[in-house]
C-alpha cells in the first residue's frame, strides 16, 4: 500500500523522493547497464497516462477546485483503471505500470489524496526520464 501521508497528516516527502524513485525503477527496467525495451513502459504510454491525469487535474481546477466539482470528477479518475486494464490487454503497458496505478486510484478518494498522487506520480515521471527513459 502507497503511503501519502505523515502520522502529521501531511504529504509524507518519500513519495515524491524514495517511493517515486523506487517506482521509476520499476518501470524503467534495465539490462546491462541498457534500458530492456521489451519489460519497460514506453515513454508515450506514460505521457499519455499522465496527461490524462493532469487533465482530470485541469478539468477540476477549471471548477474552483471545490469538494462538489472533486465529486463529479472521482468517476473519471476512476475510470483510469479501465483505461489502464484496456491498455495493459493490448501489451501497450507493463503488469506494474498497471499495477501502480490501480493501488493508486483505490486509495483516491479525497481531493488531498488526488493532490498526492499527482505529486507523486510527477515524480515519478521524472525520475523515469532520469533513469533514462527516452522519447
Amino acid at each position: 500500500m502507497i503511503r501519502y501521508y505523515t502520522d502529521k497528516g501531511t504529504i509524507d516527502p518519500e513519495l515524491v523522493d524514495g517511493q517515486a524513485l523506487k517506482v521509476a525503477r520499476q518501470l524503467v527496467v534495465r539490462y546491462n547497464d541498457r534500458i530492456d525495451q521489451r519489460n519497460s513502459i514506453k515513454s508515450s504510454q506514460l505521457r499519455k497516462f499522465y496527461g490524462d491525469v493532469k487533465s482530470l487535474e485541469l478539468t477540476w481546477s477549471n471548477q474552483q477546485k471545490s469538494d462538489a466539482a472533486f465529486l463529479g470528477t472521482l468517476p473519471q479518475i476512476k475510470m483510469l483503471k479501465a483505461k489502464v486494464a484496456y491498455a495493459k490487454g493490448r501489451g501497450v503497458v507493463t503488469h506494474y505500470f498497471a499495477q501502480w496505478i490501480g493501488d493508486n486510484v483505490d486509495q483516491i478518494s479525497k481531493p488531498d489524496d488526488f493532490k498526492a498522487f499527482l505529486l507523486h506520480f510527477e515524480a515519478v515521471v521524472g525520475f523515469c526520464y532520469g533513469e533514462g527513459l527516452k522519447d
